[in-house]
């Protein structure tokens, strides 16, 4: 990549697919010089089509600016950035195919995006929750399922262990996410807290940062310090470490190796890279049972939590929120977003820890798992995806897909040992499929963890 213009080139080359026979020249417009979850994405997409032999431009850049000239039949533009950052009208006297790759985390895209969206000539997201999201959003324009990949030789099991003050000899659950409300830090912090004591042996460690200068480690302690003495807990509480300095990629792979089990009861994934590194590198996930993580999430890998479908604004308001809300992205009327059932997490924590050797199996089947969903795969699929935008073919449906299911209750209905679902109540879907994710920092607003520019911190709770 040229760092100065921002611009990885690619002109076929060897180690990959031949390419297709008229394979138009691929301009990919996104951040690839961040950091960022969507940064990396882009970057792992345009180098895994030029390994299936196409001609790749990435650059980064929103808008359009200087697309070149125009070459009937042989020239696409895919736009890795929020849709509406840019007019697709604009740039079709520049590219026969103006495509949009995207991602989006509730059950309905930001109202603001569906008329942008409907001027691409198709869309491209990584997830089958982001198939459905879209068609239930108004989305008519076609629809392409490209998943992600995860790096199997960086994240793998033998990467040696980071150091973490306070660990040894204990089960260490692990947390790697932004500081904002769709993480649901507030969930898993109550969680630890009343489900284990000083004498339990275990550990929590939480990698985060926050959103601009004013959200630094000191203000993130400061608001679960807050948050811990609001909750009145009388038990003294099991240790916590938090991370919120800046790691090196070799950290952060350590990191996970470091860890027993990694838990996240996020309210929403557009795809959840971090619960694929997690896998990777041979650890279970603890994690909500909805959203794009289910393409891959199972029961054989990963200690799955059941969920309500509520509206992002209903917890927002609570004195308990204490992250980052991002309210003018998911708090619309008609978006919902899971909200893990706090009991069975507990339960599921408390199994985790239980059961090391379980854990193990969990993690072991992981690994496996993700091993057959590399960037070859996920430039198979998007390669696939723009053969079928570039001749003009219908996108997949967003139906349903096999799987199990887990029981859930939508908001407002009551549990209960009936064997049919609740008329109001949706399903969480567990299936065995191959659709991957990206280093997938959340819907185009936070950060990843190579853009964590904070201090380190370790604090243990203590009782008040």
């Amino acid at each position: 990549m040229d760092a100065r213009a921002g611009r990885v080139r690619s002109k076929g080359g060897t180690g990959g697919s031949k390419a297709p026979k008229q394979a138009m020249h691929i301009d990919w417009r996104g951040p690839i010089g961040r950091g960022s979850g969507l940064g990396s994405a882009s970057r792992e997409y345009a180098q895994a089509l030029r390994r299936q032999g196409w001609r790749v431009e990435a650059r980064a850049g929103m808008g359009v600016h200087d697309g070149g000239r125009k070459s009937k039949g042989r020239r696409m533009l895919v736009y890795h950035y929020p849709p509406h950052t840019m007019n697709p009208a604009a740039a079709r006297g520049r590219y026969d195919k103006v495509v949009l790759n995207t991602v989006w985390e509730t059950t309905r895209i930001p109202a603001r995006w569906r008329s942008s969206i409907n001027r691409y000539d198709a869309v491209i997201v990584p997830s089958r929750h982001n198939l459905k999201a879209m068609r239930d959003s108004g989305v008519k324009v076609p629809l392409h399922l490209a998943p992600h990949g995860v790096d199997t030789t960086a994240f793998r099991p033998s990467n040696p262990p980071f150091q973490i003050p306070g660990s040894k000899g204990r089960f260490v659950f692990l947390s790697v996410f932004g500081f904002q409300h769709r993480k649901n830090p507030e969930a898993l912090l109550r969680a630890y807290w009343e489900e284990f004591t000083d004498k339990d042996n275990v550990l929590l460690v939480i990698k985060t940062s926050g959103y601009g200068a004013r959200e630094s480690g000191a203000w993130i302690r400061e608001k679960i310090r807050r948050y811990r003495r609001s909750l009145r807990i009388a038990h003294p509480t099991a240790p916590l470490v938090l991370l919120t300095r800046r790691m090196s990629s070799r950290e952060l792979r350590g990191l996970y190796t470091a860890a027993s089990a990694f838990v996240l009861p996020t309210r929403g994934e557009g795809v959840g890279m971090p619960f694929m590194e997690a896998l990777a590198s041979g650890v279970p996930v603890i994690a909500t049972a909805w959203g794009g993580q289910m393409d891959f999430l199972k029961p054989s890998n990963s200690f799955l939590v059941p969920y309500s479908l509520k509206s992002p604004a209903a917890s927002m308001g609570k004195p308990s929120a204490i992250s980052h809300t991002f309210r003018s992205l998911f708090a619309e009327k008609g978006q919902l977003w899971a909200e893990a059932d706090a009991s069975k997490l507990k339960v599921q924590m408390r199994k985790a820890s239980s059961n090391p050797a379980l854990c193990r199996e969990k993690g072991a089947k992981g690994r496996r798992d993700m091993m057959g969903m590399s960037w070859r795969k996920a430039g198979e699929a998007l390669a696939k995806a723009l053969e079928a935008v570039r001749s003009g073919k219908k996108g997949q449906p967003a139906g349903a897909f096999p799987g199990k299911r887990l029981p859930v209750r939508a908001s407002g209905t009551k549990p209960g040992p009936s064997r049919r679902t609740p008329k109001r109540a949706l399903s969480a879907r567990m299936a065995g499929g191959s659709a991957t994710s990206s280093r997938q920092a959340p819907g185009w607003a936070v950060p990843s963890r190579r853009e964590m520019l904070l201090p380190q911190g370790v604090w243990r709770a203590r009782k008040p």
